[in-house]
């Protein structure tokens, strides 16, 4: 009989953090974990939901508890973990402070401690006084995961860390072998049917830890030497109408192409000739994963996350963060020798099917739940 296991996740965003749920959810073996997921009653996350119902995954929405005064919604995720029992509770952690006052109402409800996984491992309370629900969530947490190791020595040098951490590397699932006619039609969809045009693309949130202004400071020195060449940015975020403002100021409008959030991103990727990643803190970039599986090199910047995915020189390009001058000479190099860009985009297809597939990651995770302190007491 399938153990029941829980995913919850209460951000109110479709991001890389949520993906890597989809990703679980489709590879744990039905025949050994039955799965719900809760997610936040956000409508943004809607196609989230929706993806997750695809899967034939029961779907629970819940509200966020923002502060632990907040009575009615601390009361309706009380009683959820009251009125359900599950073998496995696994929590999914855009950064440390989320889904804490659900952890906080699980642990009044349930005699189980809890899995985590943290995508954004840095804390504002790594060197402050612990607020009462982020001390509750410590004490219950048994084992969390993260991608690198890196992010695990941060965690482990946590004074209020007792849990077990384990590195465990994001994974999607290979959705194919490269094929031109879908290359051909992703360049289509973007309004690119021709080759004469090269398509550099930034993908995700468009936030603060995203820097998508260092993006378009290495489009404004590539714009002068490649005019054949136009700037894809797939998402959206509270960034987006200041980086298109910013972008008519440096005069590179004309370069950019706007899609906004697109449900078929993985897709499109397979149309771009190049992705840029600038990030200044990361876990491990699904976009990123996902462009290395599509056969697409990747300029990204040298932080933890990205100096594990890409391999410099070999199936990409890393960068120091914030300097936009080496990112732009990184582009021009990278865009002007096609050879170098196919070779590149190999590579990284052969590494990601090695180390970032789905099924490993997912294979990992599951002998993580079998680890003492995973699993339900009453179902022990």
């Amino acid at each position: 009989m399938p153990r029941q296991l829980l995913l919850y996740s209460d951000a109110p965003v479709f991001g890389g953090a949520e993906r890597a749920l989809i990703e679980l959810a489709r590879e744990l073996p039905r025949a050994h974990w039955e799965v719900t997921v809760v997610l936040s009653e956000e409508g943004a996350v809607d196609p989230l939901a929706q993806l997750m119902a695809a899967l034939h995954v029961r779907v629970v929405r819940l509200p966020a508890i923002p502060t632990l005064k907040a009575r009615g919604a601390f009361l309706k995720v009380w009683r959820f973990f009251v009125q359900n029992r599950f073998d496995v509770v696994h929590f999914n952690l855009t950064d440390p402070r989320a889904c804490t006052g659900a952890m906080t109402a699980a642990g009044m409800a349930l005699r189980s401690d809890f899995v985590v996984t943290e995508h954004l491992p840095r804390s504002v309370f790594d060197n402050m006084p612990l607020p009462r629900r982020v001390r509750s969530a410590a004490a219950r947490t048994a084992h969390t995961i993260t991608n690198t190791e890196a992010d695990r020595s941060a965690i482990l040098a946590r004074p209020w860390n007792s849990s077990q951490v384990h590195v465990v590397a994001n994974g999607v699932t290979d959705d194919g072998v490269l094929d031109p006619e879908r290359r051909t039609r992703a360049r289509a969809e973007l309004g690119f049917p021709s080759e004469h045009f090269l398509l550099v693309g930034l993908v995700g949130r468009l936030i603060p830890q995203k820097n998508p202004d260092l993006f378009l400071e290495g489009v404004r020195r590539v714009v002068p030497h490649f005019p054949q060449a136009r700037f894809v940015v797939l998402g959206d975020g509270p960034l987006l109408a200041p980086m298109r403002a910013k972008a008519e100021e440096l005069g590179i409008a004309q370069a950019m192409c706007w899609y906004g959030f697109r449900n078929d991103a993985r897709e499109l990727l397979r149309g771009l000739d190049l992705l840029v990643n600038t990030s200044v803190v990361e876990g491990m970039p699904f976009s990123v994963i996902e462009a290395m599986f599509a056969g697409l090199p990747v300029i990204g910047t040298r932080i933890p996350g990205l100096l594990e995915t890409v391999a410099d020189h070999a199936s990409g390009v890393l960068v120091p963060p914030g300097d936009g001058e080496i990112l732009g000479g990184a582009m021009c190099a990278a865009l002007s020798d096609r050879a170098r860009l196919h070779r590149f985009g190999l590579v990284g297809r052969e590494r990601a099917q090695l180390l970032f597939h789905a099924r490993g990651m997912a294979a990992r995770i599951a002998s993580i739940y079998e680890l003492p302190a995973a699993v339900e007491s009453a179902h022990a």
